[in-house]
């Protein structure tokens, strides 16, 4: 019964995928031999390939002479892009930007510590004191001492409520020791970034834009700010895969999106998952901590990385510079390529994967780890194991009143609840219908705030 669904499914994606001429002979002739194959050919090769190819022709239509693809979610897209770039000699340099936001806003802290402040305490998923001290770069005996002088010894551990996190951005901010800590730290860490930005060429004159998936776009200002700080005239722009919010005080025609932005697509984000988009379309290496003067110029220092994680990534490389090859091979020219025709495919395709996805999707991908904050020292399943119970909390109102702070309830979440839901199994209409709701509400909310604040 399973297999037959899982057949359908595949199906489906093939027949959404021969409306659009680019990738029809693509999915006419592969030979899958597993679910991770399949869906690389039917579904992420797609997604991956259209946005690489919609980056590069708005790039070229704009004279844009350097991409920098940011890690880690831009590694595949930079590897596919040196592809393209390569085959059809377009007049793009493609440059992979190894950083992070730790690696990023530890250095930076100290120019501004009222935003250092808000960006230590913001929101996340089973948010914790030990995270936020984590965010702030201090190290074991440093957060001790925190939590005696601050919380009074409670749990590092303990999950703390939306509503109560601007509480603790108070204590922290009236925390003399903890500001120091990360006050004295930022200023250590700045000459190596300064290094290594200028390393990789930012301070070059020309017309550059950072490549990444987006979500709010922080990064373009950070390192905007930073950049300008050491001398460079050009505001750098930046091409997204969707953006749910921007930055305040930006300048809204620097940031390209193209499957969703602060103003559009709405349907495209309620049957959208970023957490599962940054699970797969990740790097086969660890997150980028700091930089580091060797005798030849500045590297990068990565966390380590499992190596279950690392197999997976390297498996979904290969497939996924595969089908870029594929792509190449039947295209002569990138003019070739309808990218709105392309989108609505991959549209139609993402709205089936990640907004209700089959049993065995939710199982292989849904199984992957994932953390969503600013280190990746907790991570958790992508699609967690929810009881009952635990996905009714996730429902519209309940979910609402909880972070509105008018119930008390400790609601479990999941980075994709719709792949939690798929793994239960049980009353999968009814969990997701809700859901949907609670993500329409909230992104309604979301576009009509940013209309009334760009007014």
């Amino acid at each position: 019964m399973q297999k037959d669904r899982e057949q359908e499914r595949l199906v489906e994606y093939r027949k959404i995928l021969r409306k659009n001429h680019t990738v029809y002979e693509q999915v006419q002739n592969c030979h899958t031999e597993t679910l991770l194959d399949s869906r690389i050919e039917s579904v992420l090769g797609p997604a991956l390939n259209s946005f690489v190819l919609w980056v590069l022709k708005e790039a070229e239509r704009k004279q844009i002479k350097r991409l920098y693809f940011l890690a880690r979610d831009g590694y595949f897209m930079y590897r596919c892009a040196l592809l393209y770039c390569r085959r059809w000699d377009l007049p793009i340099e493609c440059r992979y930007l190894s950083c992070s936001r730790y690696s990023i806003r530890i250095p930076i802290f100290h120019m501004n510590m009222e935003d250092a402040l808000d960006y230590i305490c913001r929101g996340g998923i089973d948010v914790t004191l030990d995270k936020i001290l984590n965010r702030g770069g201090l190290n074991e005996k440093e957060k001790e001492r925190v939590l005696q002088e601050a919380f009074r010894n409670r749990s590092a551990r303990e999950i703390i409520p939306y509503a109560e996190l601007s509480a603790v951005r108070e204590r922290l901010k009236s925390c003399v020791f903890f500001m120091e800590c990360v006050y004295e730290r930022s200023c250590k860490a700045y000459p190596s970034l300064k290094g290594y930005l200028q390393q990789e060429g930012l301070l070059d004159k020309g017309k550059s834009a950072l490549v990444d998936s987006g979500w709010v776009g922080s990064m373009q200002k950070t390192l905007n700010m930073v950049l300008e700080n050491l001398g460079r005239k050009e505001r750098l722009t930046g091409y997204y895969w969707g953006l749910y919010e921007l930055p305040a005080d930006v300048q809204r025609n620097d940031y390209f999106c193209y499957y969703f932005s602060p103003e559009k697509g709405l349907r495209e984000k309620v049957f959208f998952s970023n957490c599962l988009f940054e699970t797969l379309f990740s790097a086969p290496h660890g997150m980028a901590m700091g930089y580091e003067k060797i005798e030849k110029g500045y590297v990068p220092c990565y966390a380590e990385i499992l190596p279950d994680r690392k197999e997976f990534m390297e498996k979904l490389e290969k497939g996924l510079l595969k089908f870029a090859e594929s792509t190449i091979e039947q295209i002569k020219n990138i003019e070739e390529i309808d990218c709105k025709e392309y989108r609505k495919a991959v549209m139609q395709i993402l709205k089936l994967f990640m907004g209700k996805p089959t049993r065995a999707e939710s199982e292989l991908f849904g199984g992957l780890e994932f953390s969503d904050d600013v280190l990746d020292d907790e991570r958790q399943q992508v699609a967690a194991k929810m009881s009952e119970k635990e996905l009714r909390g996730n429902h519209v109102w309940n979910k609402a009143l909880v972070m509105l702070g008018i119930r008390k309830a400790y609601v479990k979440e999941s980075a994709w609840y719709e792949g939690s839901v798929a793994r239960h199994g049980k009353s999968e209409r009814y969990h997701l219908v809700m859901y949907r709701l609670y993500k329409y509400l909230l992104y309604m909310r979301k576009n009509y705030y940013y209309r009334r604040l760009r007014r």
